[in-house]
């Protein structure tokens, strides 16, 4: 009888292992960030006489405070002329693309507006239109659909970084009511980032790296996991069954 126990489990445990994927070696990463797909956005900024610039960055998120302000934080090498800009006005603004605006976004982030003291003027050559931020001192997009202005809180440079993070709280958040779904007043419900088009860059292999799209929403937050999970912690015993 315990040998046909034991066998009984033993053959179990092989079905349990076969039905488990194998897993290929795992292989140290030099650049882990490299391997992380971001969303992509236009930093605006001002020189200090008042001369707008915009670039692309993808090292870049958002954190809320316990007191419910909305930080943004951005990072940027110091070097660059958008560095240098926010420094001196302590403001910039977020503009999120759309794929339309794509090729415009990526010539922002490969010219410098200023070389050899000669301010260049991007706006000039994309023909994206900018207009001054309602709340800070940033020039903001008018053709991309989401745009926030922020105003510098704290700025922090690490050790050996190769980037400047600047913090800025979010005074102004706006969208274009075009790319929202349902309920037109509530805009960071109702935003639709595939029918506004928002791009994520990818900073990977020469053969990869570029600008994807959202594919689509592949399931709601808080309702996914219910459909194989339906106990929380996945130990809980569904009532009306006993073992």
């Amino acid at each position: 009888m315990k040998m046909h126990r034991f066998l009984r489990l033993l053959g179990c445990l092989t079905i349990l292992c076969l039905s488990v994927p194998a897993h290929a070696a795992k292989v140290a990463v030099e650049n882990p960030s490299r391997m992380l797909p971001a969303s992509a956005y236009l930093i605006g900024s001002y020189d200090g006489q008042g001369r707008p610039d915009v670039c692309v960055i993808d090292r870049a998120g958002i954190a809320e405070t316990p007191s419910g302000r909305m930080i943004f934080y951005v990072g940027i090498r110091p070097g660059r002329q958008t560095a240098r800009n926010i420094e001196e006005t302590g403001a910039f603004s977020v503009n999120v693309p759309g794929a339309a605006l794509l090729a415009q976004a990526d010539y922002c982030g490969k010219v410098s507006a200023m070389k050899d003291e000669t301010y260049f003027d991007k706006f000039a050559v994309t023909g994206l239109k900018q207009e001054k931020g309602a709340a800070v001192n940033a020039p903001v997009l008018k053709e991309c659909p989401v745009v926030m202005e922020c105003k510098v809180v704290q700025t922090r440079e690490f050790p050996g970084g190769q980037h400047k993070v600047f913090f800025g709280e979010v005074i102004s958040y706006s969208v274009d009511s075009e790319v929202l779904e349902g309920d037109k007043t509530r805009p960071v419900s109702q935003y639709d980032p595939i029918k506004a088009g928002a791009p994520v860059y990818f900073a990977g292999s020469a053969e990869r790296s570029g600008y994807y799209a959202l594919s689509g929403n592949r399931g709601h937050r808080g309702k996914l996991w219910q459909e194989k999970f339906p106990q929380p912690n996945g130990l809980e015993v569904p009532s009306g069954k006993k073992h």
